[in-house]
């Protein structure tokens, strides 16, 4: 799953404070590494932890 925003850099994630979406949120909860990408490993802890 990919969440980039318009004009977002690469590896450069929006805080859960900026007016972020509840999806947007738990995206950047999940999406340990900001990459934009959530991977199987982070879905899974996401997952196992409530998120």
């Amino acid at each position: 799953f990919v969440w980039k925003r318009r004009g977002q850099n690469e590896g450069a994630g929006a805080g859960p404070s900026d007016g972020a979406s509840p999806v947007q949120s738990v995206f950047l909860r999940i999406n340990k590494d900001r990459s934009g990408v959530v991977l199987y490993s982070e879905l899974q802890q996401g997952l196992s932890s409530g998120t």
